[in-house]
């Protein structure tokens, strides 16, 4: 039973946001628990009171402090797997367990919200091999970041990625490298909202996998948080609202020449096939007319069969589910720009950043009323 201080602080917790956090994540067909915000405010319980505080079960993604509060900011070291200091700060009494898995497996990651409307965006995967042969307590922030696939907008069926995860039960999936060398790494998934113009919204999530294969093919080209992203981005140049989505570029390096690539990224569209960029380009020719594969997304079963104890459980049959299996008209897209740019970070230390940096007042007025409304 929680002390009364834990019950205070439980009644203090402030409500979920509008964004979305992951539930689980499942490699190579087994499902895995994943860091929460209940988890935070267990942990943050027992920080303060551990007689009665509650120690939470193995989760098998890093600790994030911003969760669906708020995006991690790209100059911040939050921005690596959505946490910084917190996940230091909580890994003796909740340590992050490992996932093994096999080159080439399916993973999947399972979203527990998003807006279904005004948050279009792409979504991507990278990878970091950790020293030592474990990534245990490793700091993000110190380790060489290379990108296995980048999922862009899709000028056929007029969708953006995030689109397509909302229309598929909040899941998405990706496939590993094959031709990475055996060994620790870091799985970092992150989706990426563009309705704000000029000011996109990053939310990171990262596990740890223990990497069984017989690639031997480290990436060379790799960058460092925070300075993957940058203001030369883009995304930080140019609004999805009034310009050529074609033209479009996904931020960062380039994808690794074991991974992939799906929809268009600077006028050249994926073409169906299975290969990838090349290790020596940058992020504005990571597609070539020969080297990209199709925009594909597939998701498991939503109610998997448990096998094990430990939060561990066997996912079952997967479901392929296509692009363009929701078809959405830009038009459509665009007059939900309005009710989309004023979506704010729900936090108040931000709110005197986002007027220096010219948000309008009604924008923010909005967002008081948003937040009344939520807490009436």
């Amino acid at each position: 039973m929680l002390s009364p201080l834990a019950l205070a602080l439980l009644a203090a917790a402030p409500l979920v946001a509008a964004h979305g956090q992951v539930s689980w994540v499942s490699v190579g067909g087994q499902q895995y628990p994943a860091w929460t915000l209940d988890d935070y405010y267990t942990a943050e319980y027992r920080e303060q009171d551990p007689v009665y505080g509650q120690i939470p079960e193995t989760k098998y993604t890093r600790k994030t402090e911003a969760l669906d509060l708020g995006w991690a900011e790209i100059t911040s070291n939050n921005i690596a797997t959505g946490g910084y200091d917190v996940c230091t700060r909580f890994d003796d009494m909740s340590p992050v367990g490992t996932i093994n898995a096999n080159a080439g497996d399916e993973v999947v990651v399972q979203w527990d919200q998003w807006p279904t409307t005004g948050h279009p965006g792409p979504i991507g995967e990278m990878m970091a091999k950790c020293p030592n042969d474990n990534c245990s307590k490793v700091d993000a922030t110190t380790l060489d970041w290379f990108s296995i696939a980048q999922h862009n907008y899709d000028a056929d069926t007029q969708q953006w990625p995030t689109d397509v995860l909302g229309a598929n039960g909040l899941q998405w999936s990706f496939n590993l490298p094959t031709d990475l060398p055996s060994g620790a790494y870091i799985l970092r998934h992150e989706l990426i909202a563009l309705h704000e113009e000029y000011k996109p919204q990053h939310y990171p999530i990262a596990m740890e996998i223990k990497l069984s294969s017989s690639g031997s093919n480290l990436p060379s080209l790799t960058c460092k948080f925070p300075a993957c992203f940058g203001s030369s981005d883009w995304e930080e140049q140019h609004s999805i609202w009034d310009g050529d989505l074609t033209l479009w570029q996904f931020p960062g390096i380039g994808v690794h020449s074991g991974g992939y690539t799906t929809g268009v990224v600077n006028g050249a569209s994926a073409s169906s096939g299975s290969s990838s960029g090349s290790d020596s380009s940058d992020s504005s020719s990571s597609v070539n007319s020969s080297s990209a594969v199709s925009s594909q997304a597939s998701t498991a079963s939503a109610s998997p069969t448990s096998t094990q104890s430990s939060g561990v459980i066997s996912v079952g049959a997967s479901v392929g589910v296509s692009l363009g299996a929701v078809s959405t008209s830009l038009g459509a897209q665009a007059a939900t720009s309005t009710s989309g740019k004023t979506c704010k970070k729900n936090r108040k230390r931000n709110t005197v950043a986002k007027r220096s940096a010219g948000i309008p007042k009604r924008h923010l007025h909005r967002q008081a009323a948003y937040l009344q409304a939520k807490r009436a």
